[in-house]
């Protein structure tokens, strides 16, 4: 059959059935369903909807004795009509609130708790793209020489990030030339992104080929060999996949074993997350079933929201789980500790 048009009544089916299958994970039949209608409905009117709904491809039905299931266009029909991402209970709200300001002036103990509070809170696997070093705000940066043709770097960035990392280089460099660069680095690029300065850095060497001084040809050799390089992403921080393989729909062992392949594929999982944040929409958003560019998680369910700090969207944090999701709660869940998580970076 063509598109169906959901009137009133499909709509109310479809989401009571919806709503009864994320809350037992049995499928619905009919008479289960009718009892649950908020207006009465016989059982034969349920049956002839639902024999509807399933052949516009919004139901299945798992045996012929069986009740209906949803499927992922039940599912994104039910997200985009009827989750609102409510407000999460007062309480919840507190414990998200102390878990992450205790001890939150660091970035990285900041992004672990934000993971973990996730996955408590909404029950699946809770996931966190940090800053990525081209989207932090150079602060201070210092150049120490050490033997064997290597340099400490010190970075100190916005959102409050200090790192350390040791480079090898070929050319032999005096620690005079290292702060020189340092200061040159530190006076004409403070509150630069790093990804930006790096640009910078080679285009007025190529707008300047004949002319180009020493000092700067230093600091684009400490660029090249590593000093400041080139990230894709940040890291990624994952917790509760346990949570996750304990839900009924993993227990297929092959579903599982692609769950996890995807989990500790930590790049791919980054390189969706940074996708998400690619695209014009704000806040946050679902991706469901087959929406996920990843075959493994096709059974699964993303929900992510980008990270702030000030205007600047930096990173990026969520939860994924199976579709049969409480997608209320983890809309909401996200929503919050993304908001949270981005006034602590920015107020820092």
């Amino acid at each position: 059959m063509g598109q169906l048009d959901l009137s009133n009544r499909y709509r109310e089916i479809l989401v009571a059935l919806v709503r009864q299958f994320i809350a037992s994970g049995f499928p619905v039949g009919s008479k289960a369903l009718a009892a649950q209608m908020p207006t009465p409905v016989s059982s034969a009117t349920i049956r002839s909807v639902l024999g509807e709904l399933e052949e516009g491809g919004f139901l299945v039905q798992p045996h012929v004795s069986a009740g209906r299931v949803p499927t992922e266009k039940a599912y994104r029909f039910y997200v985009d009509r009827e989750v609102t991402g409510a407000r999460l209970a007062p309480d919840t709200e507190r414990y998200i609130d102390q878990t992450l300001r205790s001890d939150g002036d660091r970035l990285e103990r900041l992004m672990v708790k934000a993971s973990r509070t996730l996955s408590e809170v909404s029950r699946n696997v809770g996931l966190v793209l940090a800053p990525a070093l081209e989207e932090k705000l150079l602060e201070h940066i210092k150049f120490i020489n050490l033997p064997d043709h290597r340099v400490l770097v010190v970075i100190v960035s916005k959102p409050d990030l200090v790192e350390n990392r040791v480079v090898h280089l070929e050319d032999d460099f005096t620690q005079e030339e290292l702060d020189q660069a340092a200061n040159f680095l530190n006076a004409e690029f403070h509150g630069w992104s790093l990804g930006t300065i790096r640009l910078e850095i080679f285009h007025r060497m190529e707008a300047d080929k004949i002319l180009c001084d020493r000092l700067l040809k230093n600091v684009a050799t400490l660029f090249m060999w590593g000093a400041l390089s080139e990230d894709e992403t940040g890291g990624l921080i994952v917790d509760g996949t346990a949570k996750i393989l304990e839900r009924p729909e993993f227990a297929d062992v092959q579903k599982i074993k692609q769950l996890v392949k995807t989990l500790e594929e930590k790049v791919k999982l980054a390189g969706i997350l940074e996708a998400c944040l690619q695209t014009p929409e704000a806040g946050v958003r679902i991706l469901i079933g087959r929406e996920n560019a990843e075959q493994q998680m096709h059974h699964c369910t993303l929900v992510v929201a980008p990270l702030h700090y000030r205007n600047r969207a930096v990173g990026a944090l969520g939860v994924v789980g199976p579709m049969r999701m409480e997608y209320d709660r983890a809309m909401s869940t996200v929503e919050y500790v993304a908001h949270l998580c981005s006034r602590i970076l920015s107020s820092n």
